[in-house]
């Protein structure tokens, strides 16, 4: 039986790319970003680990983005930053777990 887990992901508070998480294991998998924030970002995935690609719309607000369940990699990159400090959490049910 899968068990919920979450990973708090990267989000840096300057235009920049945070670390990829190592995402394949989990299904239903969403990405929560939070914080009172002036900023821009995006969560982005890979299947390869290399070519990272947009997935859904960029925030400027807390929200919640869906991840397909094939990417092997997550992470969030700030595209536009003012001030505050933005965070992101990402869950999903952890498959070998029993």
């Amino acid at each position: 039986m899968a068990r919920p887990e979450r990973i708090p992901l990267e989000v840096k508070n300057e235009v920049g790319v945070g670390r990829g998480e190592h995402v394949f294991r989990f299904r239903d998998k969403y990405v929560q970003v939070h914080g009172t924030f002036v900023a821009t970002v995006q969560v982005e995935a890979t299947i390869d680990g290399n070519d990272y690609f947009p997935v859904g719309p960029a925030l400027s607000a807390p929200g919640v983005v869906p991840v397909p369940e094939t990417v092997q990699f997550v992470r969030v990159r700030t595209t536009a930053y003012v001030s505050g400090d933005p965070e992101a959490v990402l869950a999903g049910f952890d498959e070998r777990a029993m």
